[in-house]
């Protein structure tokens, strides 16, 4: 289809020889035959008929083929202008103030070290064999100084410092939460905070003694505040463990000796790679000389203990088992 047509030139008659004096303009004027006059209307109106019209020229030109051509293509630059703003262009997520972590920005409570932090994830398979096998990690082996130390080493539940536009965001009470002197060289918004993750190892640590309950315990007094202090730290794993609940899949395998289908525990994970924030903690850890300054200050707000004269209930207690445990 040609789309650039050409215009067609107008036919004019050839004019009679000008007269050359006035008089002899009027001669001719009254001497010209009536038909030849009209004639001359005729080939001027003829001109106009020949000549199309501007705006129909303009629409042979945008046919339809060629309006869709080119809606087609401003849609294909505004789907490109807005996958470009959706994915590079974009600021920091609500409340942070960079770019850092925004996959887990987005599936987690506020975190200011989400801002600081920057943490990698990797596919890891799980060791989820019953048996710890020829080269077990440490921390599955029986207790011992080593494995002692080995767990201690992930469990220590370190101090650092967050500001009050930190705890607010937290959705905390700045005006509740522990403060750092200004006598410490920090400050005055300074507070004090720990790591959550570390606190659940921590957890699963005490339980894990509790288990070899006779290689720590055995010749040690426990006091009832033991027990009171596992059944905090199994409801908090617990609590973790359904709050970040994953969809993660067992499969299962005919396995030699096994009647039954086996399930097969070594499970790949999309992993958050602790030793990042292991390693961040361990730099920024308030030392103990810092700690021993923080005291009381004369004026400050006291929340009430969780549970009046609970260790008057204890004592009155024989045993663990016999405290009355819907009374917390």
């Amino acid at each position: 289809m040609n789309f650039f047509t050409t215009q067609k030139l107008p036919k004019y008659n050839s004019l009679p020889s000008l007269p050359e004096t006035d008089t002899d303009s009027e001669k001719t004027l009254l001497n010209t035959p009536k038909e030849e006059v009209l004639s001359c209307t005729d080939t001027e109106s003829s001109v106009y008929d020949n000549e199309e019209p501007s705006s129909r020229k303009t629409w042979g030109f945008l046919n339809a083929p060629a309006c869709i051509t080119f809606l087609n293509i401003a849609l294909l630059i505004g789907s490109s202008f807005c996958y470009y703003q959706a994915f590079h262009s974009k600021g920091p997520l609500s409340g942070y103030t960079t770019s850092l972590n925004e996959e887990l920005k987005a599936f987690s409570y506020f975190s200011p070290l989400l801002d600081i932090i920057d943490v990698p994830t990797k596919v890891e398979q799980m060791n989820g064999s019953l048996f710890p096998g020829p080269n077990p990690s440490i921390f599955r082996l029986p207790p011992s100084p080593e494995v002692d130390k080995a767990w201690d080493s992930i469990s220590e539940v370190a101090l650092f410092t967050i500001t009050t536009k930190d705890v607010i965001k937290m959705g905390k009470d700045p005006s509740q939460t522990v403060r750092l002197p200004e006598s410490s060289g920090f400050p005055p918004d300074t507070h004090l905070a720990q790591f959550d993750t570390v606190h659940q190892i921590h957890c699963l640590n005490a339980l894990r003694k509790a288990a070899f309950f006779k290689y720590y315990y055995d010749k040690k007094f426990v006091s009832r505040l033991y027990w009171i202090h596992l059944s905090h730290c199994a409801g908090i794993v617990l609590q973790n463990l359904m709050c970040q609940a994953n969809l993660d899949v067992i499969t299962l395998n005919w396995v030699n000796t096994q009647k039954n289908p086996f399930p097969d525990f070594n499970v790949n994970k999309k992993c958050r790679d602790f030793g990042v924030i292991k390693k961040w903690q361990d730099e920024h850890m308030l030392g103990e000389e810092l700690l021993k300054k923080i005291v009381r200050p004369k004026t400050y707000i006291e929340l009430p203990a969780p549970i009046q004269n609970i260790m008057d209930a204890f004592e009155e207690a024989k045993t663990p088992w016999d405290f009355d445990w819907t009374t917390m």
